[in-house]
């Protein structure tokens, strides 16, 4: 983490921490709240969204920063101990993921359904369109169909709670990487792109089949691509990968 960033931070929860800006649960105005901790808005904003993804902020549109529901003595106890960065919300996520994707991959092979089949194909159709059109709008549409593939992979399991925790993991890296909008699938980089889309071609394929050790495999290669792809571009920290680490034994 930028030690800029973390000074922001440890500041950031010692002001809420003392309750001495915080006003029936809600926090000053940005550009008040900025003005106090002596930096800009964009960082102090990447900042509020880290605390947000914790689930400790509350930023609502048009009314402002608040402090999450919940016990105030409780939240601004864990407020003080907060240290995360959306950098490490997204790493951890993956990590979870790695011990998740495959997994689930292979009893979606198992179990699934003609409908998971067609909205697989469904999202595999819409992610080609947009890379053939060259669509200016593609790392967003992009990012969209792509979970809509994985969760609908998580649905073919047939297990609710599994399902339920992805799309959990799902908000909270959707918040957490906000402030930095990751740019997997992105028009600069199309050799990239094709590369996930046939790596989505050969998941899809394998789930088809009903092959649990093909689509188990290819989940795992297509997530250490993904996970080697952000942290060369330093979206998440280089331990997280374990497929980098011994723990790829433990994974395959």
């Amino acid at each position: 983490m930028n030690e800029t960033r973390k000074d922001l931070i440890r500041r950031l929860t010692d002001l809420v921490s003392q309750g001495n800006v915080v006003t029936g649960g809600k926090l000053p105005p940005e550009r008040e709240l900025a003005a106090l901790l002596g930096t800009t808005r964009p960082l102090l904003r990447e900042g509020l969204i880290a605390l947000e993804a914790l689930g400790l902020l509350e930023i609502r549109d048009r009314q402002g920063i608040f402090l999450a529901e919940g016990n105030p003595d409780e939240i601004k106890r864990v407020l003080g101990q907060a240290q995360v960065w959306p950098m490490e919300v997204l790493s951890q996520v993956m990590e979870i993921r790695q011990l998740l994707d495959p997994g689930a991959a292979a009893l979606a092979a198992l179990r699934r359904r003609e409908r998971d089949l067609e909205k697989m194909d469904e999202c595999i159709s819409m992610l080609e369109k947009i890379h053939r059109e060259q669509d200016p709008h593609e790392a967003p549409l992009g990012a969209y169909w792509n979970t809509v593939l994985h969760a609908t992979i998580f649905r073919a399991t047939g297990n609710t709670l599994l399902s339920r925790l992805y799309e959990s993991l799902l908000e909270m890296s959707e918040k957490g990487i906000s402030a930095m909008r990751m740019e997997v699938l992105d028009s600069a980089a199309p050799d990239r792109t094709e590369k996930i889309l046939e790596q989505h071609r050969v998941l899809v394929s394998a789930i088809r089949a009903q092959d649990l050790l093909r689509a188990r495999e290819a989940s795992r290669l297509h997530l250490k691509f993904t996970i080697d792809t952000l942290v060369d571009l330093s979206r998440v920290t280089p331990i997280s990968n374990f497929f980098a680490q011994r723990m790829d034994s433990v994974l395959k």
